[in-house]
């Protein structure tokens, strides 16, 4: 057996028969073969992108814009911290000019609670067959609107509008005085002059209330504001009236019920820590009539809430 023996470096060094010395015949690189990249301090001194081209600069539209975002923030930082520096007369400057823009509302995230429930209720009276004054029993409108509520994720404006109205109609009656406020608690009713009686008119209330005024912060802008949603009520407590007792109405009041619920500390007290409150308004004359349409519309809604008799 012939030894396997390594050839010496000087074979491994030769050239072979079929390569001799012609540099024509030497072997090219495989083009799918990698180059390798030479390393930081040998060979080329910067690498190429890898699609063969340096990557340009930022264009002068994005240096711009990038420029402008920049002074916005800038400013939006600065504005903000004025803002909330203490008082100075650029602090009043700087938030009336961003008030309109970046008012924060915190109530939103801590709201005044309200702490009592208001409703209204009405009373009417019509004429029976002898011509004599016949008196209903009061009707919690609120109560019959918020019956339509429950089992509803999105219930109606519509349902709320008594006590919308109450909200509106108790805060122009606040702004009157002690004097006044009685005055409006009493009937809005006079003789007419061929017998009977009529509304009393609102130049001789207006004149009333500003007689017994006391108070000189109490204005007629207070007066009128006050006799304009009196004048509502009385038109809406005459048509819901209609509707409701199915009978030709001559007169309506109202009164505002206020229920507070106990405080956090005895919620779970059968006892009421808060009494009840009413304040009942005198009658009101009905001098108009309620179109057909109208009391469809109001029969309608209260057959829905469940009102009907």
């Amino acid at each position: 057996m012939t030894p396997i023996t390594r050839p010496s470096a000087a074979l491994r060094q030769a050239p072979g028969p079929a390569h001799h010395e012609d540099p024509g015949l030497l072997e090219e690189p495989h083009p799918e073969r990698p180059t390798a990249e030479p390393v930081d301090g040998q060979g080329r001194s910067t690498r190429r992108h890898p699609g063969g081209a340096t990557p340009a600069p930022p264009g002068r539209a994005a240096r711009i814009a990038a420029a402008v975002s920049i002074a916005l923030v800038g400013v939006y930082v600065a504005g903000t911290l004025v803002i909330v520096s203490p008082t100075t007369p650029v602090r009043g400057a700087v938030v009336a000019a961003a008030g309109p823009y970046f008012t924060q509302k915190w109530n939103v995230f801590a709201p005044s609670i309200m702490k009592t429930n208001i409703t209204f209720s009405v009373q009417a009276q019509w004429r029976d067959a002898d011509g004599a004054l016949v008196k209903s029993d009061w009707v919690n409108v609120t109560e019959l609107e918020q019956q339509a509520v429950p089992g509803h994720a999105e219930p109606s404006r519509i349902q709320k509008s008594s006590w919308n109205a109450m909200l509106a109609y108790n805060a122009r009656y606040l702004a009157l005085d002690a004097e006044q406020r009685e005055l409006v608690r009493d009937t809005f009713i006079q003789r007419a002059d061929g017998g009977g009686y009529r509304a009393q008119s609102a130049e001789s209330l207006i004149a009333d209330l500003e007689a017994v005024g006391g108070t000189p912060s109490t204005g007629r802008g207070d007066i009128v504001r006050f006799l304009r949603y009196d004048y509502m009520l009385k038109e809406y407590a005459t048509a819901f009236s209609t509707a409701y007792f199915d009978e030709d109405v001559e007169r309506v009041r109202w009164r505002i019920d206020r229920t507070r619920p106990n405080d956090f500390e005895n919620r779970f007290s059968e006892e009421q820590q808060f009494d009840a409150t009413t304040v009942t308004f005198g009658w009101r004359h009905v001098d108009d009539v309620i179109d057909a349409e109208t009391l469809a519309v109001y029969r309608d809604v209260i057959s829905r809430y469940g009102g009907a008799r």
